[in-house]
């Protein structure tokens, strides 16, 4: 398998939002917000974003992004083959970075001042220096084409998940593989637990998950939960992992014991996740059904949607702002609060 993406990118605005408090009206007879369980007045945040649309900025072919905690924003443009910028304030394009071909998966480093783009149809991974929004390094990952990538708390080595059973670890500061592991088949999204410590990979292909150690970089165990595991979760104590599957559910998996709980039914498949800088909710992006519903991390149910149209992708949140992107593959990004 060379490549997940899919579909056809149809540039366009589908439609507009006013937010709580926000000056930059484009529609106000099209305003969206969290369904279900959440009040459509625009409540205060108390510490994530409450589901409002705050703006719409049309892009080409936009896939993976990431925030940092001021809310500047790098997105994917798979088949431009480079990297959109833009902030989660502005909502403007103010740059594009050209990296490989095909890339997809995109990470800040901690200190927001690196960026690695996983380039899936080059087989490389291209390290920007963000300041000067330049390219200062590419890394091979050999006969492998990488889907997704991750760095440590620290930001001294970052992780490359691929298309195969490889899952490649870079050391930050010599841009050198210092190990490859074996992990399930096709890693499209990662996750950090809160300690720091552990790192989760998913493989949507061979239906699992894998815990690495990133303090001695060991595989400690693998989780096999079906269907097709994409972006996940772990709620504040670490206790438990959330998965988005385009299965069509949200699987549960309790990191004390190792055992699955009860799958959590969602509208469709799920894919991007992005967690909310309280930790509190997890957003989960929906697809098939242009949606992204919010799943509540302490309450364990699902609490809300909002409908973004098209086909929603990744979602990531700044920290600072409490604003959050959401790429969509009809060609635009939908930027919440």
């Amino acid at each position: 398998m060379r490549a997940i993406v899919t579909g056809g990118l149809v540039g366009g605005l589908l439609f507009a939002a006013v937010s709580c408090g926000d000056n930059q009206t484009t529609n106000p007879m099209m305003e969206q917000s969290v369904s279900a369980a959440a009040s459509q007045s625009c409540p205060p945040t108390k510490g994530h974003p409450a589901g409002v649309i705050i703006g719409i900025l049309t892009v080409s072919d936009p896939w993976g992004v990431d925030v940092r905690d001021d809310g500047l924003a790098y997105f994917t443009q798979v088949y431009s083959g480079g990297v959109g910028i833009t902030t989660t304030t502005k909502r403007t394009i103010t740059g594009f970075i050209p990296t490989g071909y095909i890339p997809t998966g995109v990470a800040f480093s901690p200190d927001g001042s690196t960026a690695y783009v996983a380039n899936q149809g080059s087989n490389d991974v291209s390290v920007i220096n963000v300041a000067s929004s330049i390219v200062t390094g590419t890394v091979s990952t050999g006969g492998s084409s990488p889907f997704s990538v991750e760095v440590s708390p620290d930001g001294s080595t970052f992780y490359v998940g691929n298309n195969d059973n490889t899952l490649i670890i870079f050391d930050a500061a010599t841009l050198q593989a210092v190990k490859t592991v074996t992990v399930g088949f096709a890693t499209n999204a990662f996750v950090v637990d809160p300690a720091g410590r552990m790192l989760y990979a998913s493989a949507f292909v061979s239906g699992t998950v894998t815990e690495i150690d990133m303090f001695s970089n060991n595989v400690m165990r693998t989780f096999s939960v079906g269907g097709t595991p994409q972006g996940m979760a772990i709620n504040k104590k670490g206790n438990h992992l959330y998965i988005a599957n385009e299965g069509g559910w949200l699987d549960d998996v309790n990191l004390i014991t190792g055992q699955n709980g009860v799958p959590i039914p969602l509208l469709g498949g799920g894919f991007g996740v992005g967690v909310t800088p309280d930790d509190v909710h997890a957003w989960i992006a929906i697809p098939g059904a242009g949606q992204v519903q919010i799943f509540d991390m302490k309450k364990k149910k699902i609490v809300g949607s909002l409908s973004v149209g098209g086909g929603p992708r990744r979602i990531a949140f700044s920290k600072a702002g409490k604003l959050g992107a959401v790429t969509n593959t009809n060609g635009y990004i939908t930027f919440v609060k």
